[in-house]
């Protein structure tokens, strides 16, 4: 069976061979990273489930109209993260274990019953130490169950780190991890479609956002009004960014059609790229990261400063 090394995972990170053994390299030679690519009919049974569910009348499109969704989803993992005290508690309940994974184009099954998890840990792990390591300061905007920032406060400890969320149980969360876990973690409300003007954020600190930007629709303006009129020293987007699908690759466009009929996040780098031009910010990375679940790729990213 094959099996990611080092030069595989610099790939899908955008990075270089040594930077993950440097950042991730004893985690990885942890972790049996090896997989079967799905090929023939069983490829044929999935691309077919992609599309009948890509069509069919029971998959949600992405908007504020879904704030109860994820109140309630995050509190959810607040309960059990009070029953346990274990950082392990913060994973989303969508993150399924045991379902084909997207690579390179291809669907594989993982050896690894939690593959998700520790290859998000190793993605994590460099993209944090790469961009974050020198800011004392880090706000996560749409944090969530605070899995990032835990992270972050794994990795450097003693970071001051915000986090900053529309749903109320994750704000009680962030709560619960100072209390239990010590890191130096503060949460306030926020909404991406209204951001609220005194939600801190100060210009030599690090934002970042993981997976959260895709609930905005092509809705974004607000939010990157509200971050280029502060000017923090670096912004970082984990998420699907439709410019970036191969349209002409059939696992990617299958991505790009989840992805619209989602109503994920549209036109987002498109914009940062025409205010790149007109002078507003600078890009320092932008990366397609061809893995993903079982519909699309949401690890790609993009590293930009404000000017």
């Amino acid at each position: 069976m094959p099996r990611l090394t080092a030069s595989d995972l610099a790939g899908l990170f955008g990075t270089t061979a040594e930077d993950v053994e440097r950042h991730a390299g004893e985690m990885m030679r942890s972790l049996d990273l090896s997989y079967e690519v799905v090929e023939g009919a069983p490829r044929d049974a999935i691309l077919i489930d992609v599309l009948k569910r890509i069509h069919g009348p029971a998959l949600p499109a992405a908007g504020s109209h879904r704030a109860d969704a994820w109140e309630s989803g995050w509190r959810e993992n607040l309960e059990e993260f009070r029953r346990s005290r274990d950082a392990k508690a913060l994973v989303p309940k969508y993150v399924k274990p045991g379902v084909p994974i997207r690579l390179n184009g291809a669907y594989i099954r993982p050896a690894l019953d939690q593959f998700v998890y520790h290859y998000t840990q190793l993605f994590r792990a460099c993209l944090f130490q790469n961009y974050l390591a020198p800011f004392d300061h880090v706000i996560e905007f749409g944090c969530g169950t605070g899995q990032n920032l835990v992270h972050l406060g794994q990795l450097f400890p003693g970071k001051r780190l915000t986090g900053c969320d529309w749903a109320r149980s994750s704000q009680e969360l962030l709560a619960e991890i100072r209390t239990h876990l010590g890191f130096d973690i503060t949460g306030h409300r926020f909404d991406f479609f209204a951001p609220d003007p005194a939600v801190p954020l100060d210009r030599d600190a690090a934002v970042l956002t993981f997976g959260a930007l895709e609930q905005l629709g092509d809705r974004h303006q607000p939010y990157l009004e509200f971050v280029l009129a502060r000017r923090p020293a670096l912004c970082i987007d984990v998420v699907g960014l439709d410019e970036l699908y191969d349209g002409g690759d059939l696992v990617d466009y299958l991505g790009l059609l989840y992805h619209w009929r989602r109503n994920y996040l549209n036109g987002y780098l498109a914009k940062l790229r025409e205010r790149e031009a007109a002078g507003a910010l600078s890009i320092v990375q932008t990366h397609h990261q061809r893995f993903g679940n079982y519909f699309d790729d949401p690890y790609s990213y993009v590293v930009w400063r404000p000017r």
